[in-house]
């Protein structure tokens, strides 16, 4: 099978959660975590991108996956001159790459329910994303780049089934 290819445009977000610390009215502290906004609305640009693939799958794929990802990131000012040339050039700090792959994998992953559910219901919830769990996938390079002079930023995504040997 050959392997699928997805562009995502925007500058890429990293898997940032943050704790809060929270009351009850009884007095009661406790603490709970949630996403920001922009890593949100970055994962749902991934999935969305997915989704308009041709060869995006009906059904969740199931055995091992292998991932790769290319981050492009806005060049800093600093970079627009000459010296730094016209291609891509390697970034070498935040967001860190592991931070990167966690945003990218969790769009493509089905959320669990917060219930116990069916079978049947687990199904469909699950379709219309790319894979079971996020366990099944095997990393492949993550490379972070500043963009070409004359592109923007954005993220490739490309995801192939390995075969499994029999």
């Amino acid at each position: 099978m050959k392997p699928i290819t997805i562009t995502v445009s925007g500058e890429p977000q990293s898997q940032d959660r943050r704790t809060r610390k929270c009351r009850t009215r009884t007095g009661k502290s406790f603490s709970g975590t949630y996403l920001l906004p922009e890593t949100r609305r970055w994962r749902e640009a991934i999935l969305a991108a997915a989704r308009r693939h041709p060869d995006f799958p009906r059904d969740p794929w199931q055995g091992p996956v292998r991932v790769s990802i290319e981050a492009f990131f806005e060049r800093p000012r600093y970079m627009q001159a000459k010296k730094f040339g016209d291609g891509a050039v390697r970034k070498n700090s935040k967001p860190d790459a592991d931070n990167l792959v966690k945003a990218v994998l969790d769009a493509l992953t089905p959320p669990r329910p917060k219930r116990v559910t069916t079978k049947e219901q687990r199904a469909v919830l699950r379709k219309g994303y790319m894979w079971e769990d996020d366990g099944q996938v095997h990393l492949g390079p993550v490379d972070r780049w500043y963009a070409a002079r004359e592109a923007g930023p954005g993220v490739i995504i490309t995801i192939e089934r390995i075969a499994e040997d029999a």
